[in-house]
């Protein structure tokens, strides 16, 4: 995420660039964690408001929000679920985590194609696709904490976090099961946000080269 906010100041107008500068600076006072992370990306997207040459359209914007939102009601569902709901004492939910990453995956391709059918143009994409990630992995984080947090008496019968839980140092199955979801909240909307970034550009390019049904 750092070097994600370094690149935009970089790209801002020269008349922009000391201001981007000083929002650099004032990033390393924040304290590392999930608090640093939310900070960088509202820096990044300030800076993308401000000065960055992207093109960008209200309806992209729309409907990369609606497609986030969708994306991430689904998780959310399928996390209470497979965790509170039916939960499993193994770990034997890798078709369910399969399955649920190939949405995800499908969904930021979406959200590239319909941004270039709203008049975004590659920038546009690849932004969408990147922020529609982040705000995937942030709000998937947050549910998982949510989750593990309220429901702790079922989420810590399953034998990984029992296992995993009595090799630790952690003082309770709670500390434990936190400082890790420390490391999902950091790693998640980072990689969400690559991927996004990635796969909106390929699905920018097939919205421009496959017509639409009706033309």
């Amino acid at each position: 995420m750092w070097r994600l906010l370094r690149f935009a100041v970089s790209r801002l107008p020269a008349g922009r660039r000391d201001f981007g500068e000083a929002l650099l600076a004032e990033a390393e006072t924040v304290p590392s964690g999930p608090r640093r992370t939310a900070w960088l990306l509202g820096g990044f997207w300030f800076l993308v408001k401000e000065g960055l040459p992207v093109n960008v359209t209200r309806r992209a914007v729309g409907w990369t929000a609606l497609i986030a939102a969708i994306v991430w009601l689904g998780l959310a569902v399928e996390i209470v679920l497979s965790n509170v709901v039916f939960p499993s004492t193994g770990d034997d939910d890798l078709v369910s985590v399969l399955l649920s990453y190939l949405c995800v995956f499908a969904a930021l391709l979406l959200v590239g194609l319909v941004a270039a059918r709203t008049g975004a143009g590659p920038k546009g994409q690849v932004l969408a696709g990147a922020l529609a990630g982040v705000a995937i992995g942030l709000l998937t984080a947050a549910t998982f904490a949510i989750v593990d947090n309220v429901w702790l008496d079922i989420v810590a019968r399953q034998q990984p976090k029992i296992d995993g839980f009595a090799h630790s140092h952690a003082a309770s199955m709670r500390d434990y099961i936190n400082s890790g979801l420390v490391g999902v909240a950091v790693g998640l909307p980072i990689i969400f946000g690559i991927i996004g970034a990635v796969l909106a550009l390929a699905g920018g390019l097939i919205g421009v080269r496959v017509p639409a049904r009706g033309r």
